[in-house]
């Protein structure tokens, strides 16, 4: 019997059931469908999942920003009330006759000291040569203060700012000056300082 034939299934007797059907193809030979080279490996096992990745939490809405000093600063500022215009503006007609006023008064300098000088009696004034100077200087320094105070009040006006208090500033300075300039001419002329210390006595006047 060739190998075919003992491969070919027996018939099967009449009556008995029929045996599960089975491969009918011949039987292969010893490595016959076996690639060259191919060897069985048992399945491997099913390699672990990798872990799942933590569910990060969804980023949250920005908060409001706060607002900053700045930006409370950048707020408009207060207007002044309307009486400061009327004030300021009056303050400045009086400072400007005031500044012409403590310009002429220098210019009288020499004509004051000598009234001193007759209420004391301790004979003429003779004005030293540096006195036109300094009355020049102090000219200059009243219509320049006066200046200074109406540019700067306009810009406050202009900007709604209070103003009333300038006009009042530069008075008050323009006081100062005026007082520095006739102390100066007092404390530097002989007569007058020998007078306060004592030293020199009035002079009486002739009998009419």
């Amino acid at each position: 019997m060739t190998n075919d034939e003992a491969a070919r299934p027996e018939t099967p007797e009449p009556g008995t059931p029929a045996p599960p059907s089975a491969d009918e193809r011949p039987r292969p030979r010893y490595g016959e469908y076996a690639p060259p080279g191919w060897s069985w490996q048992p399945p491997q096992a099913a390699e672990p999942s990798a872990p799942a990745e933590p569910v990060r939490p969804e980023a949250s809405a920005p908060l409001p920003q706060q607002p900053t000093p700045a930006d409370a600063s950048a707020t408009p500022a207060r207007r002044a009330p309307g009486w400061d215009r009327i004030l300021t503006i009056g303050l400045l007609a009086f400072g400007a006759f005031g500044a012409w006023n403590s310009a002429a008064s220098l210019q009288e300098i020499p004509r004051q000291m000598q009234l001193s000088y007759d209420l004391m009696g301790v004979g003429t004034f003779t004005p030293p040569e540096w006195l036109p100077t300094l009355v020049l200087v102090g000219t200059i320094i009243q219509l320049a203060l006066y200046a200074v105070v109406l540019g700067l009040s306009i810009l406050r006006l202009r900007a709604g700012r209070l103003a009333f208090w300038i006009p009042l500033a530069g008075g008050a300075a323009s006081f100062v000056v005026t007082l520095v300039l006739l102390s100066i001419v007092m404390l530097n002329d002989p007569t007058y300082v020998d007078f306060v210390t004592g030293v020199t006595t009035p002079t009486p006047s002739p009998a009419p």
